[in-house]
């Protein structure tokens, strides 16, 4: 079997009423990795890590982050590099740009940080830029991966501006924040673009599995640049792409010319199935199976030296008589609509608290308690659903809570609900 992807697509609804109004549907995208096991070499991983010194990490959450990137040291090869820059009130470079040759010279200059001072991560961000681009791999994968336990103060728009300068250059972002009183709307600001995210890691002894595990997915890209293209039929629109698996994140998405969008998806890990719905506005139809939509994926395999492989499907709708069909969710695009209905509800609901609309507030977040209940993340709901409370009662809600609630709808809080987004139950 050739390496690839493949594809497969479930409607909400894959036969409609006829009727004279247009028509909401989703479209489920699923794609997979195959044909990968033993065929593409893995890719030339340059990474550089960014670690916040600042005094809050003095003890085991320094301690942790040294046994991880320990760690990650030991499993890097010799194609790779690595880079380690650490910030507090200034920033350094205590391990430079260079292959992993001599893995006991690089961890012990990973023990001897300490810790000390406050926070200012533009200064970091800044080293770790300088840094990913002295090797900058043409035909490997550059990521710049950040943990921080604080806030910086005065720097924010510097540290987003340098997040989109590594971004435009095709160097990833991954920010961990660890604890409760770091700045989540920066981080989640700063990695808004593809082949980027932000994580929560609730307590100190999650680190070295959250480090592994996405040294693990880096490891694992084995297709790059890849784009989603959908054409749709005349009078049809999509109004909106979002991913759903393995993590919920917007995708931008534009219509670059009359009936034709395309968005980027960024780097493809093959220990991921990626899944992304499609919001579409359906013209009136008359009886009959229509064509709706062309979908494409692009992508590169430069492990196989193969650019521009696509694979494509045609998404066809039936229409009936009205009296004749009954208006039933497909199961599995309603558990991932659930969950994306209720990441969409504690956005704004965040929003709504910043504009002082508590009651508004207040009200998003129950409904996307119900929504979470609905799709079986009950103590996600739970913990929504008490944070509601507390936004009524008192105006605010706990930082840990608002943490859970917007990484744990995302699908990105430590671990998460693993067993559960893989199984899609």
């Amino acid at each position: 079997m050739a390496p690839g992807i493949r594809l497969q697509r479930t409607l909400s609804r894959p036969v409609i009423g006829d009727s004279g109004e247009q028509q909401l549907l989703y479209v489920l995208l699923e794609a997979a990795p195959e044909g990968l096991a033993s065929q593409l070499p893995k890719l030339p991983l340059n990474l550089c890590l960014v670690i916040d010194r600042s005094s809050s990490m003095r003890g085991d959450r320094l301690n942790q982050v040294k046994d991880a990137a320990g760690r990650i040291i030991d499993q890097l090869s010799q194609d790779d590099f690595f880079s380690l820059v650490v910030f507090n009130d200034r920033a350094d470079v205590v391990v430079p740009a260079q292959r992993v040759t001599n893995r006991a010279e690089l961890k012990q200059a990973v023990v001897r940080v300490e810790a000390a001072g406050g926070t200012e991560m533009a200064h970091g961000m800044a080293l770790a830029l300088q840094e990913t681009q002295r090797p900058m791999l043409a035909r490997g994968i550059n990521r710049i991966l950040l943990l921080t336990d604080g806030r910086t103060y005065g720097d924010e728009s510097r540290c987003v501006d340098i997040a989109r300068r590594a971004q435009s250059r095709n160097i990833g972002l991954t920010a961990l924040g660890v604890g409760n009183e770091w700045n989540e709307d920066l981080l989640e600001t700063m990695t808004a673009r593809e082949n980027s995210r932000a994580h929560y890691i609730a307590t100190a002894q999650d680190i070295t599995t959250v480090f592994a595990d996405e040294l693990k997915r880096l490891h694992s890209i084995f297709a790059q640049q890849v784009r989603l293209q959908i054409a749709t039929r005349p009078g049809a629109l999509v109004r909106s792409v979002d991913r759903v698996r393995p993590f919920i994140a917007p995708v931008a998405i534009s219509e670059e010319s009359d009936l034709h969008w395309a968005g980027s998806l960024g780097d493809w890990p093959g220990s991921d199935v990626q899944a992304f719905l499609v919001e579409v506005v359906v013209p009136p139809l008359g009886a009959g199976d229509h064509p709706l939509l062309k979908i494409a994926l692009r992508y590169d395999m430069p492990g196989a030296n193969l650019r521009d492989q696509a694979v494509e499907d045609v998404v066809r709708v039936g229409v009936r008589p009205a009296d004749q069909v009954t208006y039933q969710v497909d199961s599995t695009v309603k558990y991932w609509l659930e969950r994306l209905v209720a990441y969409r509800l504690q956005s704004s609901a965040w929003q709504d608290v910043e504009a002082g609309r508590i009651d508004e507030a207040t009200r998003r977040l129950q409904m996307a308690g119900t929504r979470l209940f609905e799709a079986g993340e009950v103590a996600l709901a739970q913990t929504v659903q008490e944070e509601a409370t507390r936004l009524l009662r008192s105006g605010n809600t706990s930082e840990e809570g608002r943490k859970r609630i917007k990484f744990g709808t995302r699908g990105l809080m430590g671990r998460g609900s693993v067993d559960e987004r893989e199984t899609g139950k």
